[in-house]
This record gives C-alpha cells, structure tokens and sequence, in this order.
C-alpha cells in the first residue's frame, strides 16, 4: 500500500503550527449524507498572511493621521501636507493591496475581485470626501472632525477584510470515474458551462442574497485532475472571490477575529444557513475509489 500523502486534503502541518497536523479542526463538522464520498480539501488558511500587512498599515496610517492632526489644532511638526495624504492614504492602500496580492495565491483567486469588494462601496466616497477636506483646508475643526472620521472607516476596512479572511478556506472533492458526470441534467438552479468533464468551472449556481446569510454567493463546480485521478469539486465562491468551506461549525463567527465588529461591518455569510440550504450535489456521476495514499490512515481504518 502506498504511502499516504495526507496533506492533499488534510494540508500542510506549518498552516496550523506546532503539534502536527490536525485530524480534524475545531470548526469543522461532517457534510449532510447526500454527500457520502465527497471529502474536504483544506485550502491554506490566509488570515496568517495578512497580519505584517496589517501592522504597517496601523504604522503608516498613523504616521500620517497624527502629524496632521497636530498640524490642524496648531501644532504641527513641519510635516507637509502631501507627505502626510500620503502615509495615512497608505495604511488604506497597504491593506487592499495586500488582500489582493493573498487573493492571487488562492485556488481560482481574482485579485481584481477582492479589490472591486473592497473599492466599489459607499465607503469609498466618503473616503474621497475626507481626503478632499484634508487636502484643501489643512486646518481648522472640520479637518480635525475628518480625520477623526477616518479612523472607523479604517478601521472598517481592516475588520472587513480580517473577518473574510478568518473563514475556513476549503473545498469538497469527488473522484470520478467518467467524464460525462451527467451535466445534460443537471440540478434546475445550476446552468452548465459544459457538456462533460474538463479541468475548468463546469457550471455554476448564482446564490442570491438571503439564501445563505445576507452575502451573495456563488457555487461552481469544477473539474481537477490530481496526477492521474480526474475530480469534481464544489466552491463556495465570495463575491471577492475567495473560496469558502460550506460545511463550518462553532467557532467560526464567534471566536474569530473581531467576533463582535465582523458581523457588522464584513459580509460573510451565515454557517447555519449554509448547511441547511447548500442542498444536494448538483450531479450524479459515476464515482471512482479514492486512491489510497490520498487518503489520511485513519480515514481508510475507518472506512
């Protein structure tokens, strides 16, 4: 028997530090039964790439927030103007850029996704408004009160992006035996992209929001060959393009990041309501035994 490579769907041991690789994570729980066969792929967590990013950030937007502020109540430090726009625009900057640059390394990323998500807001004009004020009347009470306004919004900014970025990042595999995996009749709600199996999105199901929590999201189903195993997968897929693991329990949206300020301000789905809406998979295909050295052991000990 072959020697099991546990980190295809289990991951890598240095994603979750000392102690080895977890068999199963705190917020992981099993998928409904109409799943059987189907197993989670863990993507690698992102959460851990962020926080340098984030750092600098609190340095440069506070660099420049300060200098200004003294300037605009009278006791400014020399600093100009420009130079200050420009750090404190920069812990802005650092942020989105950073969360596009993780967007690019993820399975299927779109970095121009997670920067749309994080610019085409209403938030986004205030921000112009505030640099506008700063800009053209450096000091003065409406300045102070400015700058004073940007610090929520940052702040707004950063629990948004820590709050998508804590959610599970994972998928759900199914070996195939077949390439007609029976797209011709697929589910209702799903539209097909093709008309049998290949290594790219092979249809996808528009979730509107409500259906799953207050986010829009997407279901894709996708074809992956592994060396010489072909696969189908399901994506949870966030409008900002990152990959969600549907099947999440406690602790996710509770003990994570900025547990009281992420529902408020990140639009993350529900886990209740995705588990009792996600439904069933959207195909039936003639499924393959899972090769036996991607299997944990002690998932072929119970099986």
């Amino acid at each position: 028997m072959a020697k099991p490579r546990a980190h295809f769907l289990l991951g890598r041991a240095e994603w979750f530090g000392p102690g080895g690789l977890p068999v199963r994570l705190p917020h992981e729980v099993d998928a409904p039964e109409s799943w059987d066969g189907w197993r989670r792929q863990r993507l690698r967590p992102t959460l851990a790439r962020f926080l340098l990013p984030a750092a600098w950030s609190v340095f440069f937007f506070a660099a420049g927030l300060i200098p200004m502020l003294l300037h605009a109540v009278g006791h400014g430090i020399g600093m100009s103007t420009k130079l200050g726009l420009g750090l404190w625009l920069g812990g802005f900057g650092l942020i989105w850029a950073s969360a596009s640059m993780i967007s690019s390394q993820q399975v299927e990323g779109s970095p121009l996704k997670m920067m749309g998500w994080n610019l085409i807001r209403i938030e986004s004009i205030l921000l112009g408004v505030l640099v506008w004020i700063v800009q053209g009347n450096p000091d003065g009470s409406i300045t102070i009160i400015a700058l004073l306004i940007s610090i929520p919004l940052w702040l707004s900014h950063l629990v948004r992006i820590s709050t998508l970025l804590a959610w599970p990042a994972g998928r759900w595999l199914l070996p195939i035996a077949h390439v007609d995996i029976g797209l011709s009749s697929i589910d209702e709600k799903w539209m097909a992209e093709s008309k049998r199996w290949a290594r790219r999105p092979l249809a996808r199901r528009h979730v509107k929001a409500g259906e799953m929590g207050d986010t829009r999201l997407e279901m894709i189903l996708f074809g992956l060959r592994h060396e010489n195993q072909d696969f189908i997968a399901i994506h949870l897929v966030h409008p900002s393009g990152v990959i969600l693991d549907p099947f999440v329990g406690a602790p996710v949206g509770q003990d994570i990041t900025f547990s009281q300020l992420g529902p408020i301000f990140a639009d993350v789905p529900s886990g209740p309501s995705i588990r009792s809406s996600f439904g069933s998979p959207p195909v039936t295909p003639v499924i393959a035994a899972w090769p036996s050295d991607l299997v944990p052991i002690w998932d072929s000990e119970e099986e």
